[in-house]
């Protein structure tokens, strides 16, 4: 599924650039994907297409602290925590984005749960809400699509 999403984002300029689902589908079956690499990407595109329960607004104005439940704590690394709180703390992500991907974190094997499909998944929220990111920033998240990284 990562690397659905990696493709996506690599070849669409934002979500709503993408064809309609199922042309899309039939393009990264064509591409080589399985169909549970893109039954789930396409699962999580619908979800970042659909309204929150609690406005955003109210989300960004929060000043609460995350507190994260033992079965998370357990799950994901604490590189992942500190990415997270980074990108929140520098305004990469509102608190809705930072759950949108501790959901989805939380849905791979735990074994998949690293900070690269951390920032793919945070690039996934980004790239779908069309959001501006500070340049330092994008470069570190981008690089996870590549696998290395651009700044020293």
């Amino acid at each position: 599924m990562i690397d659905v999403i990696a493709f996506l984002i690599e070849n669409f300029q934002d979500a709503d650039a993408c064809p309609p689902r199922e042309d899309l589908g039939e393009l990264l079956e064509e591409v080589g994907f399985d169909d549970e690499e893109i039954g789930d990407a396409l699962t999580f595109l619908d979800v970042l297409k659909h309204k929150p329960l609690v406005p955003a607004e109210s989300l960004r104005q929060s000043t609460g602290m995350r507190v994260y439940c033992l079965e998370e704590l357990d799950a994901l690394p604490v590189e992942v925590h500190g990415l997270l709180h980074f990108l929140e703390q520098n305004g990469a992500l509102n608190p809705e984005q930072r759950e949108f991907v501790l959901n989805a974190l939380m849905s791979l094997p735990y074994e998949d749960i690293t900070v690269d499909h951390a920032k793919v998944l945070a690039l996934l929220v980004l790239w779908a809400h069309k959001s501006e990111l500070p340049v330092l920033i994008g470069d570190e998240l981008m690089a996870a699509l590549n696998g290395e990284a651009v700044m020293q």
